[in-house]
């Protein structure tokens, strides 16, 4: 740990103010970032088991209406394929374009990497610099392997002007798809289970594209 001026002893009256003084920052950036750690892992452990999720990952706000279109349309556009007798579809929404508040930031980033990593996603709109980052981390399926769209990475599609997107609400200024591959650190039964629920992705984004 970084020492600031004079130390004074440890875990003292003094001790515990200067500590606060000079790591103050840190101390609330560790706590937020834990907090959105501990959180997100129980969202997955309760999480149902979906027949599609969507991640929206952006700098551009979005609203809870269109969220909810989204939702909505994805749900008549998919197939059972847990088996329940309903298609549900499961919409994660991380807002990146937070600013004025570094803690704040710092843990809506931590939870960002988290879901990209570990996504139960199969779908993700996201801003620029995140489907750069998830083209180049193995994230994305290739685009030529789902649609005749023209990527512009070879993996993630501009929606800009997509008007589909844009009736729901939707700044498509920098906002952009990408299909989640099946990985391969999954166990075979594991990417087999999850196979229809890509498919339901891809049937997803290619009626956003025109593409039925």
């Amino acid at each position: 740990m970084e020492v600031y001026g004079t130390k004074p002893k440890r875990f003292t009256k003094e001790w515990w103010q200067y500590f606060w003084d000079y790591y103050k920052i840190h101390t609330i950036s560790s706590v937020l970032a834990i907090f959105v750690i501990i959180s997100t892992v129980s969202e997955c452990k309760k999480q149902i088991n979906y027949d599609l999720q969507i991640d929206v990952i952006t700098r551009n706000s979005v609203s809870q209406e269109a969220l909810d279109i989204l939702s909505n349309t994805a749900r008549e556009k998919i197939s059972d394929v847990t088996g329940n007798g309903e298609n549900e579809v499961y919409v994660s929404y991380i807002d990146m374009g937070i600013e004025g508040d570094p803690q704040l930031m710092e843990a809506m980033h931590t939870k960002m990497m988290i879901e990209t990593g570990y996504t139960e996603a199969f779908i993700f709109f996201v801003s620029k610099e995140y489907a750069d980052y998830m083209s180049d981390t193995g994230v994305f399926k290739p685009a030529s392997e789902w649609t005749s769209a023209k990527s512009y990475n070879g993996y993630c599609i501009d929606l800009k002007g997509c008007e589909t997107i844009e009736n729901m609400g939707f700044d498509t200024s920098d906002l952009y798809l990408g299909i989640v591959e099946l990985r391969e650190r999954d166990k075979v039964s594991e990417r087999e289970k999850n196979r229809p629920k890509q498919e339901n992705g891809i049937n997803f984004a290619k009626f956003l594209l025109n593409e039925e």
